[in-house]
């Protein structure tokens, strides 16, 4: 198991963390605005960046520096793209979900069936996601993001562990969403804490997507071109 404790610490063992997640907040807040969606791609590959050199096995201490701002405005479109693709359906079951629910009561039944579905739909996103960004930097492909059936072979060898991890994310982002409707500083302080959290969980599924390919060569870097 992996040592949560200095994962939650390790970012601020960088002396410059401060302005490191800084950044990566006022990137990430554009997200909630879709004409600034482009803004969000360099937070998130920020983020892949992590991922990435821990999915390569290295134990670099200091957070990445701000620099080499097309690949990551590149890998984190190609990272934002695979999220969606997998959130796509969860968010249209939940949309229906909702419309359904504005009817009488045998409406509200459905909606509730809807809404339930679309929570475990969630969850399979949520599940699958970690291990297909990993398929998509060993294969540098896309559609490798989504090869379900490999996902779940190299998910199951290393079993317990991405279970937990994976649970643990789901808490954080309940609890995201719950800060994000406090009054005034929620969108703000939501932004901040999930940056953060990202971080840590990007270096935990990082390691935890590396021991899956144990005995496998390294990746190369995908093109930033």
């Amino acid at each position: 198991m992996l040592d949560l404790t200095q994962e939650l610490h390790r970012p601020r063992n960088d002396a410059g963390w401060i302005l490191k997640v800084a950044i990566g907040t006022a990137f990430s807040i554009t997200i909630l605005k879709w004409y600034l969606f482009p803004l969000a791609c360099f937070a998130a590959g920020y983020v892949y960046r992590i991922f990435f050199t821990r999915f390569n096995g290295e134990q670099e201490e200091k957070l990445p520096e701000w620099n080499n701002w097309k690949e990551l405005f590149v890998t984190g479109l190609i990272f934002l793209l695979i999220t969606i693709g997998y959130y796509l359906i969860p968010a249209f079951s939940f949309s229906l979900s909702e419309s359904i629910l504005m009817g009488g009561l045998l409406a509200k039944l459905v909606g509730l069936v809807f809404l339930a579905i679309s929570a475990l739909l969630f969850v399979g996103a949520l599940f699958f996601l970690p291990m297909g960004l990993a398929q998509y930097t060993r294969h540098e492909q896309i559609s490798a993001a989504f090869a379900v059936r490999e996902i779940w072979d190299k998910i199951m060898n290393i079993g317990d562990d991405y279970f937990k991890i994976t649970l643990l994310s789901a808490l954080v982002i309940v609890a995201l969403y719950v800060i994000r409707h406090i009054p005034a500083v929620g969108a703000i302080l939501a932004a901040l804490l999930g940056f953060y959290a990202s971080l840590v969980f990007a270096s935990l599924f990082g390691q935890l997507c590396c021991k899956a390919y144990a005995g496998e060569s390294p990746t190369e870097p995908p093109e930033a071109a």
